[in-house]
């Protein structure tokens, strides 16, 4: 067996215990081990592979931002980027934001935490900064509240709100006389022009002279002539008029009343008619228009004609004449006319007759009771 053992410097080894400096550029291979390396510019000792944090990035490009895959490697995302002073990300979620927020647009108001500022919100027109507060701007009228923007009005205005409508009511206004005056020729009224499609306003003397005084029919005939209403207005006649000076009517023709109350004196200077009547049935009551009643019992077999008074209750005043008339003016047996009074007395009696032919009886009520006030045979 031979040994070559070298002893001293041996040029181009290593020395394995003494410090030795190889200069140039020097080639290895096979593997270098050693139980540390140095790095003489840094001055610090050289990190070995089991003190690498990250021996991989895959991925990426220019300004990627490294995400740690949780082993040695790392990758360079395309999607979270960094250039300059901008963080490019398509979504960002995280606990707090600091700082102005100035560039950040599409925020959900209700998604902030505080008030914001009156001064960070652009606003248009009608809206105010008040102390940091973004209010409304409100004119003469208006004022806010908690409910918004609400229209002052007066009491006595005559508006009022309603179903969320600003509608009219003329029963809160005050009366045209409250405070001693009443309506006169220059007062206003409120017209919706419906050719023009505007509100306008109009005095009390123009309404009058250029609209209702053209739809008012005028007055006809001569002066004191009464008017009567006509088919298209009014008209008049010489033969109805009143003398107001004289207190006096004047007719000139019949008149008709169902009645007539006359409260001094009636002063006649023609003739007076009133009705007659002739009947010829066993049983008859008086009707309403009736003022003499001409009885002929002998004009049906009964040979007796009963009479029935109305109520003296419901007719206080009124004048009847009832007669016996038979036809046969010489029969002796004409038979009787019986008049009754059911729920009255006819003088002290609730029924009279008349026996001989020709005679009557005149009866008037005084509201309680007939009492007989003229009479002529039995």
């Amino acid at each position: 067996m031979a040994y070559n053992v070298l002893k001293g410097f041996v040029e181009g080894s290593v020395d394995q215990y003494a410090d030795q400096e190889i200069g140039g550029v020097k080639v290895f291979k096979n593997t270098i081990s050693a139980s540390v390396f140095y790095d003489t510019d840094a001055q610090s000792v050289c990190a070995t592979l089991k003190d690498v944090a990250v021996r991989e990035i895959r991925g990426g490009g220019a300004g990627c931002v490294l995400i740690s895959q949780g082993d040695s490697a790392i990758r360079a995302e395309t999607l979270l980027t960094f250039k300059g002073d901008e963080l490019i990300a398509r979504n960002v979620r995280a606990r707090k934001f600091i700082g102005s927020a100035e560039l950040l647009t599409d925020i959900p108001s209700n998604q902030f935490n505080t008030p914001i500022k009156a001064s960070h919100v652009a606003h248009s027109r009608g809206l105010h900064d008040v102390r940091g507060s973004l209010q409304v701007k409100v004119a003469e009228g208006l004022s806010i509240g908690d409910d918004g923007i609400q229209i002052s009005l007066n009491s006595s205005s005559g508006l009022l709100i309603n179903n969320q409508k600003l509608t009219v009511d003329p029963t809160i206004s005050k009366n045209i006389d409250s405070d001693g005056q009443n309506l006169s020729d220059s007062d206003l009224l409120l017209v919706s022009d419906i050719s023009r499609r505007g509100t306008y306003n109009t005095t009390l003397h123009n309404l009058y002279e250029n609209y209702i005084k053209g739809k008012m029919p005028t007055p006809a005939g001569a002066v004191n002539e009464i008017q009567i209403k006509a088919p298209d207005g009014f008209a008049a006649t010489p033969s109805l008029s009143y003398d107001m000076k004289k207190g006096l009517l004047k007719i000139e023709g019949k008149t008709r009343t169902t009645q007539l109350i006359v409260e001094e004196a009636i002063i006649c200077h023609g003739a007076v008619t009133k009705n007659v009547k002739m009947i010829s049935v066993s049983e008859y009551e008086v009707g309403p228009d009736d003022y003499t009643i001409l009885c002929d019992p002998e004009a049906h077999k009964k040979d007796k004609t009963i009479v029935t008074l109305p109520p003296a209750c419901n007719h206080p005043g009124r004048i009847l004449i009832i007669k016996k008339a038979s036809a046969n003016r010489y029969s002796i047996k004409s038979g009787i006319v019986i008049i009754r009074s059911p729920e009255a007395h006819i003088d002290i009696n609730s029924e009279m007759a008349l026996k001989m032919n020709y005679s009557c009886r005149t009866l008037q009520s005084d509201g309680k009771n007939w009492w007989v006030i003229g009479k002529a045979g039995t």
